[in-house]
């Protein structure tokens, strides 16, 4: 049986039926896609704060893989369960404020194992540098989808640990493993079958494309502040255009997030690549399926944005079997073997330190986190003339855009397949289990400590609020003829039991009040009456019957 983790559940992380559609929305749905498919473990485990929640996770993986797959609820109130799956897999980068939580139960139960999409957000910023105080272990890990990327968080976590290191005059650094695992896509749905090629077809000749005709296709986002600037490929196929006889169509297949962004991209696709006929496809819209994968010839993304870190629609175009003109840029360079299937424009950074500013108007919530990713793109070349001359090669040689395209076809399918993706997900849960095992645990608690000292007990940090705190030598009194009755009158009134959750069952508490009746017991008396795991609640709760005056204490 393979190696597995329970799978942090909420819908927003998995799902793609959705107008603000991104590319972590995309890669968390082919993920549970994948995993329902391709991971043969039994049964698949869903830690969710809700039942229907994991109810919806066993519907949506059934539908997903095909046949039935059975699923074990675990409660995210329940992290002892967790030790059953051995490792607990997160959505995101957020692995601090879980390491917190294990330590209430046992450091070493289970592993945490997170995944890099964005990372350039505060919120990701933070949680990167909680990675050097949270209570993680040498066998928790976060999946960096690309080696551009586990460069920019190996960067940070040194600057923060410096900066760690002058203020408390000791070495920081994180015990988080980072291995580089890409995203993964299904290469079997972008088959070119006879279906997906008429598909194509149908799109050329609905928008009047010749046989001959040349179409270029961008698919994503249609953002220039958040993903891509289009500038650069506008002026390419501009470029293109006015070197070649054949006719030069450029479809851009996405959505933009207002109708002022998407106006602006038709505007500039009318100013700056006037001669080239641009089609604005919908990219949520289910009727263009797979059409402008099997409709073009050539598959281009310049890149310019430091919120991307993969990049899945150049391995969706070599899956389907299209060459690739990206800029060498982020995650691309992995993906995109420069010569062999397509082509990696050049891109150029300003001066390093001259973005000191953006950072610190980012920080001082002059600017927002788009308009911070904005800026940085904003000063961002890509050569679009490199980009132009590649274009034309491809344009003006099917046989080269054939060759690029089959080994493209080839790469997607040995290295980026879900299979070949999940895989490695199983072995890194298998190492994590190992290091579990063997690896010397970090910040291990001491007796009597704080599990996590910002949120310690309330009764311990608050003790000097009151004039008196119990002991255990504390005795208690109940002088009521008949507690049962008196405890029904309090249990009636909402005010007195919106917190019953956290205190013990009526059954229990009328033990107790039965066992002081009319005698006085130390607390440690009635605390005993109880099994061990119950009596902290026990303790709370004879707070709570002095309060209602069910019980009276008696100090000597």
């Amino acid at each position: 049986m393979p190696s597995t983790a329970a799978i942090y559940y909420h819908p927003d992380a998995f799902s793609i039926a959705r107008s603000d559609l991104k590319g972590r929305h995309s890669a968390g749905a082919g993920f549970l896609a994948a995993l329902s498919r391709h991971h043969n473990a039994m049964p698949l485990h869903c830690y969710a704060s809700e039942r229907r929640l994991a109810v919806e996770f066993a519907q949506t993986v059934e539908r997903m893989a095909g046949r039935p797959r059975p699923v074990s609820w675990i409660a995210t109130s329940n992290l002892a369960k967790l030790a059953e799956p051995g490792c607990l897999f997160l959505p995101g980068p957020t692995l601090g404020e879980y390491a917190w939580q294990r330590r209430f139960s046992d450091q070493r139960a289970y592993s945490l194992c997170g995944v890099t999409h964005t990372i350039c957000t505060p919120g990701v910023m933070d949680a990167l540098g909680d990675y050097m105080v949270a209570p993680l272990q040498p066998w928790d890990a976060l999946i960096v989808t690309s080696h551009p990327a586990r460069t920019a968080i190996s960067a940070v976590l040194e600057s923060w640990g410096d900066y760690l290191q002058t203020r408390f005059g000791g070495q920081a650094h994180s015990p988080v493993q980072m291995p580089v695992i890409p995203l993964g896509v299904d290469c079997d749905r972008f088959t070119g079958t006879p279906e997906n090629c008429t598909l194509g077809a149908e799109l050329r000749r609905r928008h009047g494309i010749g046989p001959d005709d040349v179409v270029v296709l961008f698919y994503g986002r249609l953002s220039f502040h958040a993903k891509a600037h289009p500038l650069p490929m506008f002026q390419a196929c501009e470029q293109t255009q006015a070197r070649m006889h054949r006719k030069l169509h450029l479809v851009l297949t996405g959505s933009a997030s207002n109708a002022e962004i998407e106006r602006e991209f038709q505007e500039g696709a009318r100013r700056y690549c006037p001669s080239v006929n641009t089609i604005i496809l919908d990219g949520t819209d289910p009727a263009h399926g797979l059409a402008p994968w099997f409709g073009a010839d050539v598959f281009m993304s310049l890149s310019d944005n430091i919120q991307e870190t993969f990049g899945l629609t150049p391995i969706e175009a070599m899956a389907a079997g299209l060459p690739v003109i990206v800029s060498d840029w982020d995650g691309y360079q992995d993906t995109i073997s420069d010569g062999e299937v397509g082509f990696r424009i050049p891109t150029l950074l300003p001066l390093p330190g001259s973005g000191q500013e953006l950072a610190y108007r980012a920080l001082m919530k002059v600017d927002s986190s788009d308009r911070y990713m904005g800026a940085a793109s904003q000063a961002t070349a890509v050569d679009a003339a490199a980009a132009g001359d590649a274009l034309l090669r491809l344009a003006e040689d099917p046989e080269l855009r054939r060759r690029m395209g089959e080994a493209g076809r080839k790469r997607a399918r040995a290295l980026f397949d879900w299979s070949v993706v999940i895989a490695a997900y199983e072995a890194l849960w298998g190492e994590l289990a190992q290091l579990r095992a063997s690896a010397e645990e970090i910040a291990p608690l001491r007796p009597a400590a704080e599990p996590f000292p910002l949120r310690a007990d309330p009764f311990l940090v608050f003790h000097g609020f009151a004039t008196r705190q119990m002991g255990l030598d504390t005795r208690l009194f109940c002088g009521h003829a008949d507690p049962e009755k008196a405890l029904t009158d309090i249990l009636v009134a909402g005010m007195n039991t919106f917190s019953a959750g956290t205190l013990l069952p009526p059954e229990s508490v009328q033990l107790l009040l039965r066992h002081a009746q009319g005698q006085e017991r130390s607390l440690e008396e009635l605390t005993g009456l109880l099994a061990p795991d119950l009596r902290r609640r026990a303790a709370r709760t004879v707070g709570w019957l002095v309060k209602c005056g069910l019980l009276e204490v008696r100090f000597g």
